[in-house]
């Protein structure tokens, strides 16, 4: 009987949008998805631009995060989400620069 309620406290646990896990995740599709959104505006290149293009279809809400955790999480820990998004605005911004355009 302890194994089961062991089991069932360790599902509920990984169903918590406010555990460890979930807050790793959250801030790390945050930056990667801002900055592939920027890369992808903003790139010279062609090829990169395509990369970032795949790799924030990858961390896009719908595959890595449900929208419940996702609104759970950037409400409580709202702070910290505008911190980390303009920290990678900025700094993708300034790394990545604007692309000319075809004439």
């Amino acid at each position: 009987m302890n194994q089961l309620i062991g089991d069932f406290n360790n599902v509920l646990d990984q169903l918590n949008p406010y555990n460890t896990g979930s807050q790793v995740l959250y801030f790390t599709w945050l930056v990667v998805y801002t900055y592939t959104a920027i890369a992808i505006w903003r790139s010279r290149r062609a090829w990169y631009r395509f990369l970032c293009f795949l790799v924030n279809q990858l961390f896009s809400v719908g595959v890595v995060m449900s929208w419940t955790h996702t609104v759970l999480l950037a409400s409580a820990y709202w702070r910290e989400s505008l911190g980390a998004l303009a920290g990678t605005l900025l700094l993708s911004l300034a790394g990545i620069h604007r692309r000319r355009p075809n004439a």
